[in-house]
């Protein structure tokens, strides 16, 4: 047998040295830590350990890795286009977050949004000089734009 403290033992050693040694019912490791030890505490139990079997080693807590900061980046330039609104900024959104972008200048942008307005593509289709359709259409961009500079993709390295 080895004996855990109870602050570093788990909600299922609890539960269970509760049902097996102190034959406390409805003990559930679903209960958590606080109300398992309330019912421990209301049966009189005053030790600040546990007793488990020696293959039940305590819970080792591993801290997550710490949320970077770091967001792919890209950098664009939106030219101005002749067309009504042609020298306006350009609304980009992703997930229900717009961004205005300025045209006529080196943007530096989330890599999503750039990804967003590289998908912003539109149909057009072509007359010859009778008026009839040239088929198939082009594909083209709703705003056309230039990739200056681009971030690599973020690699996570504990994988």
């Amino acid at each position: 047998m080895q004996k855990i403290l109870i602050a570093d033992a788990s909600a299922k050693q609890l539960a269970d040295y509760a049902e097996t040694v102190l034959g406390l019912e409805g003990v559930d490791y679903r209960l958590g830590k606080g109300k398992i030890e309330e019912k421990m505490r209301a049966v009189l139990y005053d030790k600040d350990f546990i007793e488990v079997e020696d293959d039940e080693a305590p819970i080792a807590r591993i801290n997550p890795p710490a949320p970077t900061n770091a967001r792919r980046m890209a950098t664009i330039m939106i030219p101005n286009q002749d067309k009504p609104g042609g020298t306006e900024p350009v609304p980009v959104a992703v997930n229900g977050r717009q961004l205005w972008i300025p045209r006529q200048a080196p943007q530096t942008i989330p890599w999503e949004y750039m990804h967003a307005l590289d998908n912003a593509k539109k149909f057009v289709y072509e007359t010859d000089g009778n008026g009839t359709l040239i088929l198939p259409p082009s594909e083209v961009h709703e705003y056309p734009f230039s990739v200056l500079h681009e971030d690599p993709p973020l690699v996570d390295k504990a994988a």
